[in-house]
């Protein structure tokens, strides 16, 4: 049996209808297409593929984005994707574009966002401990534990000396290595994405990378539109499509997450995908079986 949320759908489709003519207008002919995802993930390509096709031909897409996060790899193949269909590209992000949402929205030409926009590190995480002690390792703890020990503890610790042993003393080895290429490959997604961006300058690329790998002081540290552009990234605030756009958060905060369910065991909405002509909405259930998607074609 298809979920539908019926209040949602009327709301995403009024809204629809009335922002975004203007925010086309504005982006001087974009197609618009809206992202909104609890967590990115591969299973968003196939519906997302679809929206894309069903609207008419253009050298500008335009992505409204809201996300807190996701699979580095889906946040990849989600901008191959959107290239595919388009020569230009700006992603919209009025509030929520952290983590892979960030990671994302470097592959645009042009970033656009709100005084609310928020975008954070995309630094991978290592999580591990018994069942309720579970503790989360950034890679960032990891490479500037040498800088930590020099400043609380005024240690220098020499690079002949036995830092790797201790690190091993805690974390399986293996298990050190694999998180390592897991670093290297965010890397390569992320300078792979501004490439994309036509940010092809090696010096801006390792600032870009540094600050957004290393540079924050925790994975959740909200960064702001304007500390992206000081990075050498082309973000621009537009006031008339910030009051086009917010409505549409305004709708996402509102149904979007299990913790907008109405009951702990009923299904909630975890993704929304809207184009000019459909609305699509994917509900996960309490029991963990596979999403369900529901479509339906926009008058």
């Amino acid at each position: 049996m298809t979920i539908h949320n019926a209040s949602l759908h009327a709301q995403l489709k009024a809204a629809q209808v009335r922002f975004y003519p203007p925010i086309n207008d504005t982006l001087q002919g974009s197609k618009v297409i809206t992202l909104a995802a609890s967590h990115i993930d591969m299973s968003i390509l196939p519906t997302l593929n679809r929206h894309l096709k069903s609207t008419p031909k253009s050298d500008k897409l335009a992505l409204l984005l809201y996300t807190r996060g996701g699979d580095v790899n889906a946040a990849r193949r989600i901008a191959l994707l959107l290239r595919h269909y388009c020569n230009h590209l700006s992603i919209i992000a009025p509030y929520c574009c952290q983590s892979s949402g960030t990671l994302l929205a470097l592959s645009a030409d042009v970033i656009y966002y709100t005084p609310l926009s928020v975008f954070s590190a995309f630094d991978p995480h290592l999580e591990g401990g018994d069942e309720g002690n579970i503790v989360s390792l950034s890679s960032a703890d990891v490479k500037l534990f040498k800088d930590m020990a020099h400043e609380w503890f005024n240690l220098d610790i020499a690079e002949q000396s036995n830092m790797l042993g201790m690190l091993c003393e805690h974390i399986f080895p293996p298990t050190l290595t694999s998180f390592y290429r897991t670093v290297c490959e965010v890397k390569k997604i992320a300078s792979e994405h501004l490439t994309l961006a036509n940010i092809v300058c090696p010096t801006t690329k390792d600032e870009i990378l540094n600050s957004l790998l290393l540079g924050s002081y925790s994975h959740d540290y909200a960064i702001s539109g304007e500390q992206l552009n000081t990075l050498g990234i082309n973000c621009i605030q537009n006031n008339y499509i910030e009051d086009n756009t917010l409505p549409f958060v305004e709708i996402f905060e509102l149904h979007l997450g299990a913790g907008n369910r109405e009951s702990l065991d009923a299904p909630w909405c975890d993704s929304v995908i809207m184009s000019p002509t459909l609305l699509s909405t994917r509900y996960k259930k309490p029991s963990g079986l596979n999403p369900q998607w529901s479509t339906e074609l926009l008058e």
